[in-house]
């Protein structure tokens, strides 16, 4: 009953007129507590989401080194699947090339290895007699330096001394036989060309000697102040030359050796990872059978966030694959969930939620009912948030996972409030206009004063 449509009889005076609103306003009461305010009016909220299963499991060759992938059969699409069941199956020529081409560089890594090994083993026999014939080379310049400081030095001065005395007593000698010659000749009788010829050959003799005495004289002196400081400095020299090259040969040999050890190391860690290589080799090669890790329903290509690509993936014979690309998908036939990719504009909805209505797209006639489980604080994509709900008792067993569903959150008054004020300041509700419109005129009518004045 609407208050502005009944309007009072003009004949009633104004005492009469205010009871007829009071008795208006009494009748009318219970309706008005009655109608449901507008701004309080719940509205839901429905949004999309994807059945998935709470247990699924993704299809690869995890290969390393067998990559060329070519499938040679696959199980269709949607099949059901048992553990331990052969779903996808690859060429093995391509395989069996790549594995023997593999061992046959092993095998000659391994011939290298030992000629390598041999070769090391006469370079350390080698490397011995090195330094054994450099230590012999320091030792001779050591002992020769040794000699010539403890011996050869001053038999060199005692020499030079020698030389000088044993000329002035060669020059003494022949002055004394020149002197004895010339009184004896002076004292005999001999003829006088006989005793010119014996005096010249003395003469002679003794200008010899005084010859070989200034010479040797003049060698002596060069010996002690030149030859033997010279000689000093050169055999300080020779040894400290042969010390230095003794030095370098231990370095340079004992550096060769730690090379050739290191690469005699570097060869024998190349030759394990061949050996390696070659066994996961063969365990690819005898993974050539991809198998289900688990029960369900083998899906061709990757689920995204429980969804099926948009574009169909076709696997079939002499598809090629890359490793560790996913080529099928597991969905285990046990408890499903829902995940929806929730607008930002619903989350205070979803967050309050304790229960919604899931309505598979397929089967719109079936309503289950679910509970929400988890809404994430960040998106996932600009506007988008990960929401997950629960089904709350026993799923049919027709509704499979990557089916569509219509999730429907109940509203709450705050946001039913908040979408009435929106609606407000667009324009308003025209029902509500037309209230208004209405009860104008009988606000009009009420305190027209041409009304009183009829009624007086």
């Amino acid at each position: 009953m609407e208050l502005s449509h009944v309007r009072p009889p003009h004949c009633l005076r104004p005492a009469g007129r205010l009871l007829f609103a009071w008795l208006l306003l009494v009748i009318a009461a219970p309706a008005i507590a009655e109608d449901p305010s507008p701004n309080t009016e719940a509205k839901s909220v429905k949004v999309d989401g994807v059945f998935q299963s709470t247990r699924q499991s993704e299809v690869a060759a995890a290969n390393e080194h067998l990559t060329e992938l070519k499938i040679e059969r696959v199980l269709p699409h949607g099949t059901e699947v048992k553990q331990g069941q052969a779903v996808i199956w690859f060429e093995t020529e391509p395989l069996d090339k790549s594995l023997k081409k593999a061992e046959h560089e092993r095998r000659l890594a391994e011939l290298a290895l030992e000629a390598d090994e041999f070769d090391h083993t006469q370079f350390l026999e080698q490397l011995k007699l090195d330094k054994q014939a450099a230590e012999r080379k320091r030792d001779a310049a050591q002992q020769a330096y040794d000699n010539y400081q403890k011996v050869d030095r001053e038999q060199q001065i005692e020499q030079a001394k020698f030389s000088l005395k044993n000329a002035e007593f060669s020059l003494e000698s022949a002055k004394e036989e020149y002197e004895q010659l010339t009184q004896m000749y002076e004292e005999d009788d001999l003829t006088e060309q006989s005793e010119e010829i014996v005096l010249r050959r003395a003469k002679r003799a003794v200008e010899a000697a005084e010859f070989s005495l200034q010479r040797t004289s003049i060698q002596t002196d060069r010996t002690i102040k030149q030859t033997i400081p010279r000689n000093d400095a050169d055999q300080e020299e020779t040894l400290a030359r042969a010390l230095m090259e003794f030095k370098k040969s231990n370095q340079d040999l004992d550096n060769a050796r730690r090379k050739r050890e290191l690469e005699i190391k570097r060869k024998r860690t190349e030759l394990e990872e061949q050996s390696e290589k070659v066994e996961e080799m063969r365990a690819e090669r005898k993974a050539v059978v991809l198998k289900a890790d688990m029960d369900g329903i083998f899906l061709h290509g990757a689920l995204t966030r429980g969804v099926l690509p948009a574009k169909p993936v076709n696997l079939k014979e002499g598809t090629s694959a890359s490793p560790n690309q996913v080529l099928a998908t597991i969905v285990g036939p046990g408890k499903i969930q829902v995940r929806i990719d929730l607008p930002e504009q619903h989350l205070a909805v979803a967050r309050q939620a304790k229960t919604c209505q899931v309505v598979p797209k397929g089967l719109p006639d079936t309503t289950l009912t679910g509970k929400v489980q988890s809404v994430a604080e960040v998106p996932f994509l600009p506007g988008k948030f990960d929401c997950l709900v629960s089904l709350q008792g026993q799923t049919p067993d027709h509704i499979n996972p990557t089916m569509g569903c219509e999730v429907t959150f109940p509203g709450t008054e705050e946001e039913s409030a908040e979408e009435k004020d929106a609606d407000n300041q667009d324009g308003g509700d025209p029902k509500d206009d037309s209230s208004t419109s209405e009860e104008s005129p009988s606000e009009e009518s009420n305190d027209d004063p041409s009304n009183d004045r009829d009624d007086s």
